[in-house]
Formats: C-alpha cells, sequence, structure tokens
C-alpha cells in the first residue's frame, strides 16, 4: 500500500469508493456453482485492491486479461476495487467499465460542484457560509457532527445508475460472476463480507471512509471502509471458488522521511501503516500458483480522481509484464468468446411507471417532493431521467441521500424514492467568519452564526436566527412560512437589530465615523418562481439612531421613524456565491417610506444589480451593472447609497462615496492561473477589471452647495481572487481617474454593504 492512502482518503477514497458493492449479510465462505469453462481449467478468483482514484488500474489489467482470453469465476474486492470488480461481475465488459470510470464527473460526484444550481431560489437566498461549508446539528441540547462531511447522494446514484440491471439480483453468487465486497463492521471492528443485498449499496458500504462518509447501516452492522480490514481480501476469493488468486496491488511512490514532518502527516501515515499492515497479511498468504500484479503508480495519488484516465494504462503495463504468467490460465478464442457471451450484460433500464411513491419520511411532506418532481407516474424513464430527479432530490437542504428501488413488474415498475433526513437535523447550525483590510485604513472583521429550523409543520415551514458581531453588527429571527404545499406562496415576518459603524469621507478624506441602529420588523409576502426567481412585497418598520463617534459632524444626528412599503425581486443561476464561473443574477430592491404608513419622513429609494459570469475555456468573464435613484424625493443622508470597496467600486474605499443616485458598469477577465483542489472547483484567478460609473447628490454637494462634479468616472484594477480550503480569497490594487487609489485584500465572508452589488445575492 502506497504512501498518503489515508491522509488523502477523506474526499480521494470517497470517489475511490464510489465504485462498491451492496448490503452485507454476514461472512460467508460456501463456493457457488462453477463457472462453465473446462474441467481441467484451475477457477481463477481475481482480487482488486482499495486504492482511492489508483483503482482505476483495474480496468487497464482487466483490459489485458481479455486480450489474453484469460475468464475470471469470481472476483472480490474492496473500495475501488469492488467498485471495479462489481461492475465486471455484473456483466460489464472491460471497455465499457472504462467508457465509465473516464466518464465520471469527479468534481460533481465527489466535489459536489454543480449541486448548487439544483438549489430552490429561497436556499440561495438565505445565503451560505463562506469561509467553510460545515453543517451542525443541534440534539437534545448539543451541538452534533454529521456522521460524514461528503454528501453521498452523487455517489450513490452514479453506483445505482452503473450496475442498474444488476441491483434487481439480490444473491451475489446469482451474478454473472460471482462478487463479493468486504466493508468493516464499526461496532466490532471485524471483516464483513458483503455476498447479498443491494449491490450498489454494497459498493458505498464498501468505499464509507469514515469521517468522510457516513457509514451504511443495516439491523446487524454500522458498515464503513473495507481496507481498514482487509484492503486486499484474497482469503475471500478463495473462500468463494478460487483455485487460483489473481491479485492487483497498487504501489505507490515510497514514503520520504520530509513527508513525515508534521502531525497531520503523521496522523495519516497511521492509517497506511495500519492498511499496510493487512495488506502485507494477505500478500504474504499467496502461493507459487497464485499470481500477483503490482501496479506502480508512480505520483498518482488515492486523491487524484482526475487522473483516472492516466492510471489505466499503468495497469495495462503491469499486467503485460506478467503475461508469462497469465498465459497458462488462457483458453481458446471460441471458448473464450463464449464465457464472455454468457456473462456480459447490458445495465440500462426503460421502463413505463405504474406509480411513483415516497417512502421512509418523517419530518418532510412528500407532497412537497411530488409537486417538485418532473418523474411521475405514468413517464416511460430511463437511468439517466431517473438520476436526474435524484440528484434535484438530494440538493434539498433536509436530505444527506436520496435512494431508489423500482419494484413489481419490470415493464410497470413502481419508483420508490427513499430519500435519507439528516440525523442531525431538523435544528441545523453554521457558522463564517470574514476579514478585510487595505492601505488606505479599512479593517474590518466579522463572525457569523446561524441557527435553523426546518419543517415546524407540514407546509414547511422554518424559524431562522442570525447573529453577526464585528464591522457590521445583525440579530434578527425570522418565519418562513409558505402557504401551499408546493410552497410557491410564503409570508415572513422578521425581527432584527442592526449596528454598523460606518466612516464618512470628504474629497477622498476619511474625516468621521458614525454609528447607526436600527430596531425593527418588516413582513414579506412572496412567491417562488420556479428555482431560480422569487418576488417579494411587504411592510417595514424601523427605529434609527444616527450618532457621529469620531470626528466632524457631516450628517444630522438624529431619531427617526423609516416606515413604508419595500418590493424585492431575485433571480439567481449561477454556480456559486462567490466568483462564479457561469450563471446570472439579478436584483430589484424597492422602499418607500411615508407617514402615513407610520415614517418620519417621505422618501423613496430603488435599486437594481446585475451580474453575469460567462466560461471561456478555463478563464471566465464577469459583466455587472447596478444603478440606483432616490426618484427625486428627499432621500436622507443617512439612506444614501454608498459605493466603494472591490464589490461595487474598486479604487475607492468601502463606502468612500455616499450619493443619492449612480450607476456603474463593469467588465473583468479571470485567468485561472492555479487550482487549488480541483475536484471541489477551488482555484485561483489572476484578474482585470475596468470600471465606469457616474453619482450625483453626493455628500459633498450637500456640505457645499457650490460643489458640482457629476463626470463619469473610470477605474481598473488588478487582482487575484478564488475559492480556497479557507473560503473566497481577494487581493487588489486598483486606481479610479477621480485621483483616488486602494490596494485591498479580504479573506472569507465578505464585508461591504453599501450597494445591491454588495448586498443579497452578489459577490
Amino acid at each position: 500500500m502506497p504512501e498518503g492512502f489515508a491522509a488523502s482518503r477523506v474526499i480521494p477514497a470517497i470517489v475511490g469508493c464510489l465504485l462498491t458493492c451492496s448490503v452485507a449479510t454476514g461472512d460467508t465462505t460456501a463456493a457457488p456453482e462453477a463457472s462453465a469453462t473446462a474441467p481441467q481449467r484451475p477457477r481463477v478468483g481475481l482480487v482488486l485492491a482499495g486504492g482511492g482514484a489508483k483503482g482505476g488500474a483495474h480496468v487497464g489489467v482487466l483490459k489485458v486479461l481479455e486480450e489474453m482470453h484469460v475468464p475470471i469465476d469470481c472476483i472480490a474486492g474492496t473500495s475501488m476495487g469492488a467498485l471495479v470488480g462489481g461492475g465486471y461481475a455484473s456483466g460489464i465488459p472491460a471497455k465499457g467499465l472504462e467508457a465509465f470510470v473516464t466518464g465520471i464527473d469527479w468534481k460533481s460526484v465527489v466535489g459536489g460542484v454543480g449541486k448548487r444550481e439544483l438549489q430552490t431560489i429561497e436556499q440561495k437566498r438565505a445565503g451560505v457560509t463562506y469561509s467553510n461549508d460545515i453543517e451542525l446539528g443541534l440534539k437534545d441540547g448539543r451541538v452534533q457532527l454529521p456522521a460524514g462531511i461528503v454528501n453521498t447522494s452523487s455517489i450513490e446514484d452514479l453506483l445505482r445508475t452503473y450496475v442498474a440491471r444488476a441491483r434487481a439480483q439480490t444473491d451475489f453468487d446469482k451474478l454473472p460472476i460471482p462478487f463479493r465486497a468486504v466493508a468493516t463492521d464499526m461496532i466490532s471492528g471485524q471483516m464483513v463480507v458483503l455476498d447479498s443485498g443491494d449491490l450498489a449499496t454494497a459498493m458505498r458500504a464498501s468505499m464509507a471512509i469514515p469521517g468522510a462518509f457516513a457509514p451504511v447501516e443495516t439491523e446487524k452492522y454500522v458498515l464503513s471502509d473495507g481496507g481498514m480490514v482487509r484492503n486486499i481480501p484474497v482469503d475471500v476469493a478463495r473462500g468463494l471458488c478460487a483455485d487460483v488468486v489473481i491479485v492487483v496491488n497498487l504501489v505507490e511512490e515510497e514514503v520520504k522521511r520530509e513527508k513525515l514532518k508534521t502531525a497531520l502527516q503523521l496522523a495519516g501515515r497511521s492509517t497506511d501503516v495500519m492498511i499496510v499492515a493487512n495488506e502485507n497479511l494477505q500478500l504474504e498468504s499467496l502461493t507459487e500458483r497464485d499470481i500477483r500484479i503490482d501496479v506502480i503508480m508512480g505520483d498518482i495519488t488515492t486523491a487524484d480522481f482526475e487522473r483516472v484516465p492516466d492510471t489505466i494504462p499503468l495497469g495495462e503495463k503491469a499486467a503485460r509484464g506478467m503475461a508469462d504468467r497469465l498465459a497458462p490460465l488462457a483458453v481458446p478464442a471460441a471458448q473464450y468468446q463464449a464465457w464472455r457471451n454468457s456473462v456480459t450484460a447490458g445495465q440500462g433500464i426503460e421502463a413505463r411507471l405504474a406509480d411513483v411513491k415516497y417512502m421512509g419520511l418523517e419530518r418532510v411532506n412528500p407532497g412537497y417532493l411530488e409537486s417538485r418532481a418532473e418523474v411521475k407516474a405514468g413517464d416511460t424513464v430511463d437511468t439517466a431521467k431517473i438520476s436526474d430527479e435524484a440528484r434535484r432530490m438530494s440538493a434539498l437542504q433536509e436530505f444527506e441521500s436520496v435512494s431508489y428501488t423500482l419494484t413489481g413488474d419490470p415493464a410497470n415498475p413502481t419508483l420508490e424514492w427513499w430519500p435519507k433526513e439528516k440525523t442531525f437535523g431538523p435544528n441545523y447550525l453554521k457558522f463564517d467568519l470574514g476579514l478585510y483590510g487595505s492601505e488606505g485604513g479599512d479593517l474590518g472583521f466579522v463572525v457569523y452564526a446561524k441557527h435553523t429550523r426546518t419543517w415546524l409543520n407540514a407546509l414547511g415551514a422554518e424559524w431562522r436566527n442570525e447573529v453577526q458581531l464585528g464591522y457590521y453588527n445583525n440579530l434578527s429571527t425570522a418565519f418562513y412560512q409558505p402557504l401551499d404545499v408546493a410552497q410557491r406562496f410564503f409570508v415572513e415576518p422578521r425581527a432584527f437589530y442592526v449596528r454598523s459603524w460606518e466612516d464618512v469621507f470628504l474629497d477622498n478624506e476619511r474625516l468621521a465615523t458614525y454609528k447607526f441602529s436600527d430596531l425593527g420588523a418588516n413582513i414579506d409576502l412572496g412567491a417562488n418562481l420556479g428555482d431560480d426567481a422569487q418576488v417579494r412585497i411587504g411592510y417595514l418598520y424601523t427605529e434609527r439612531k444616527t450618532e457621529v463617534e469620531t470626528g466632524s459632524t457631516l450628517l444630522p444626528e438624529d431619531e427617526r421613524t423609516d416606515a413604508g412599503l419595500t418590493a424585492t425581486a431575485t433571480f439567481d443561476s449561477r454556480d456559486t456565491a462567490f466568483n462564479p464561473t457561469r450563471g446570472l443574477a439579478a436584483a430589484l430592491e424597492y422602499m418607500y417610506s411615508d407617514d402615513s404608513l407610520g415614517g418620519d419622513l417621505d422618501w423613496q429609494r430603488a435599486e437594481l444589480g446585475l451580474g453575469l459570469a460567462l466560461p471561456v475555456r478555463k478563464d471566465v468573464v464577469w459583466v455587472t451593472l447596478a444603478g440606483g435613484s432616490d426618484l427625486d424625493t428627499d432621500l436622507p443622508l443617512d439612506r444614501s447609497f454608498m459605493l466603494g470597496g472591490p464589490g461595487s467600486f474598486p479604487g475607492f474605499e468601502l463606502g468612500e462615496l455616499r450619493v443619492t443616485d449612480y450607476w456603474t458598469a463593469s467588465g473583468s477577465y479571470l485567468w485561472k492561473i492555479k487550482d487549488i483542489m480541483s475536484i471541489r472547483g477551488q482555484a485561483l484567478y489572476a484578474g482585470v477589471r475596468l470600471t465606469a460609473g457616474q453619482v450625483f447628490g453626493r455628500l459633498e454637494e450637500y456640505v457645499s452647495p457650490s460643489f458640482d462634479e457629476d463626470d463619469t468616472i473610470y477605474g481598473g484594477s488588478l487582482y487575484i481572487a478564488g475559492r480556497t480550503q479557507a473560503g473566497p480569497l481577494t487581493v487588489g490594487i486598483a486606481t479610479t481617474s477621480a485621483d483616488s487609489w486602494a490596494l485591498w485584500i479580504a479573506v472569507g465572508r465578505p464585508i461591504g454593504n453599501g450597494t445591491i452589488l454588495e448586498r443579497g445575492i452578489f459577490r
């Protein structure tokens, strides 16, 4: 077993195991009926080792075995070995396995890339945490971690599609080639040989890396990755059928001393050592008749899923190197073809559904899922259509995985969905951090926490609580109540307290710091228009207090009530909330305050923003447009629009321009310069941005009525931006035609809420 297997087993093994087997019934030693091969030929058992992305090499070995006409009588595999072995045992020839393995979108299956596009608009609008993806549960007054950090729905869906027809055969002895997958029972610590049940579930159990994937639970076992107890299951193959064992061993580079310096490196290596120990015991049991194929993996590790295509030639090379040992196991071409024909089976499914049912739900209303369904009774479906439906369902907040079975008449089956609600729900906690600093003196830090209680009633009501401390303080509680089962319409009352400290500039000089405090409430009535759009109308009441903390009194200090009607509209089809690589976002906000509605002053405020991300090969083009207006009313100075900072107008400090009307337009080109974790879509880009805008009713005009400057302002910036393991990162420098410039760095949760480009959906 090569170096780094354990250290990278979290996300790598995730996929490696992707190809694992079925639910277990226990250890087995009974041999099935012999294959239909020549009686004088020894029965050949194939043993495929676990190894994450390295397991693609198994396909290369199988290609050579087919070329040499070596039939296989039974297969035993662990983790990725179970994935490849289970597919071959199901009747998929090596060519089909190669097409499947090389065609997997690992970013989607393992990294979760593309999941946001399947979420509802309310999930997107409710916001995300930027510095981490951790979601915790709150049960019985205690914080609970999920059983696995990776949502396994995409993995399980991949496996179900992969062996769609074979799943109907619950006795693995009766598969085209008898098969066993190996898992570890986390209760007893013993090996469990999976010999029956759902083949896709067995594969999933064999690859369930503790901490990365939630285990597969049965009445008897809690099943996780089999590599912990039997990464090379030679004894399992012997007990199944084998007179001769062919073992495919995946060998990484030798461990280097310099890679064993840190606590994390040593902790990761400790798991490697455990796995190597059980591998060596199995390899030592090989006899002179057995054949050991060592595949030298070079620098490819268990985590390198995007290099899976590179592993197949390595497997071919290693198998050809053992051709002289394999030759005695070959049979004549006609005999081999007869065997191949007898075990080959397609995995496609096409059927007209008699019914669709939603099973096993405790909190989520089945009617809600039915209202969202694109697969309904009477539809003719195939595995691709069912798979698309499973992905859409698994994107919902309440589920940690979604499985399905087809029951009844194979020609007119009933589709039974089995979505698994999160065991640590329905109370969820999220935390976030953000930091912003500029050369000009801006320094902001925020700590954020959110609690959500889902499915308070049959219509899917949610109680939402948010706390943010630091540069912008916010304490709020809201009750989101859908008005129909499909959640098209809803009402949301909310109470809040907001306090912020904002610098006030005059002619590019920072002259004062003000404290703004708002205590109030609002109620919205809204409609969800599909998964990408939402509209709201509502009433807002807030008591606002404005105080100067330091510096000159440039804004009036007062206490007043703002109250009136609000309207918002949101559209969001972006692939991510920060640094999107494709998609469109749009937002409209309108506020009408009037004394007849409870306000002290009469004013209006409207703002519109658009953002578009377009992929260009590996690069990205961004275009943004924004504008705001007081609609020729007396907008209070403390309610004016604020421009400045990388989110709205680079080259100015945060909120440097306070205006009553404005427009801006910008275009950016971002070159991808480095993949950080490609499988998670994390990369760094170097960008150049050109910005133009015009502002009216600046604070300078209020202070000095003779001030007149409404010329178009131009700006340019150079920056590095991207999603990293620590969250969003942006470092940049910008200048403007207004004789201002800025140098900044931002990490994690974005800071700045001056314009619509910085609030809501634009990050």
